[in-house]
Formats: C-alpha cells, structure tokens, sequence
C-alpha cells in the first residue's frame, strides 16, 4: 500500500456525480470480473434497498461499491466493489468495505454478510478472506459466495 486509507470516506451516487462514476474502469484484467459501474448504477435502481455508493479519497473519486439486501436470502450483501485502474493498490478496497460493513454491522439484523467472487479473482479472495469473509460454496459459474459473521 502506498496511500494511507484515513482520507476514505463514501458518497451516494447522485445526478452529480454518476457520469465521473460512470467513467472509472478496473484494469483490463479484471473486466471479467465486474461490470461497467453504468450498469452497476442501472441495476441498483431497480432494487429498492441497493445502495450506491462513491469511494473518494479526499475530493478525488476512486472507486464504486454496491451493497443492500440480497433477494432471494433477505441477508445484507456486498454487490459490487471496485477501484479505478489508476488507483489499485492504495488500500481503498479495504477501506470502503470496512466502512460498509461497520454501517451494516449497526442495523438491528446487521449480523451476517455475503459476498459473491468468480474464484479466478484471487485479489479479492484474499481480500475478504482478511476481513473474515468465510467460503460456502461455489457455484458451476466458478462463482464463490463467502459469508461474513459479525457477533
């Protein structure tokens, strides 16, 4: 990490700021793994408890992250995470989640988290491994689902 994580803090998307959000991109690696943050902001809009949010470090956005309740389970789930290209490697990731899953961990049934990887994404697996996400399955997409206890 070269950057200090201190600075992070999360902003709503909003008819001011989607298209700069609209612009970040992961490296050309990785675009297997997420969608374009378009269609992460479109997608949101359908699902009432979605929240989009901007990581900014200071004034500078850096990145994108989707969290709300998953359907099918009624649990809090991290949907989306992602750090611009030009920006990996700083700890903002990390900052962003723990942010988020302090926000969560404070709701009433805030108790349990999942999150869903394809398994070739090593990065993130490390990732949440270190914030004490837990492997369930995976899925015949190599898609993982990790869950997160918070006592």
């Amino acid at each position: 990490m070269t950057s200090t994580t201190t600075s992070i803090h999360l902003q709503p998307i909003t008819k001011s700021n989607w298209k700069e959000c609209s612009s970040l991109s992961v490296a050309d690696s990785q675009t297997e793994f997420v969608p374009p943050n378009l269609y992460s902001i479109a997608e949101s809009q359908f699902y009432p408890d979605a929240v989009p949010l901007a990581i900014y470090d200071e004034n500078q956005m850096v990145g994108f992250i989707l969290y709300g309740r998953d359907e099918p389970t009624h649990k809090w789930k991290i949907f989306r995470v992602m750090v611009d290209a030009a920006h990996q490697g700083k700890g903002y990731a990390r900052a962003a989640l723990q942010q988020v899953i302090a926000g969560i961990a404070m709701q009433p049934d805030g108790h349990e988290i999942i999150i869903c990887y394809h398994k070739p994404n090593v990065a993130a697996r490390n990732l949440y491994a270190q914030l004490g996400f837990k492997e369930l399955k995976t899925d015949d997409n190599d898609v993982v689902t990790a869950l997160l206890s918070i006592s």
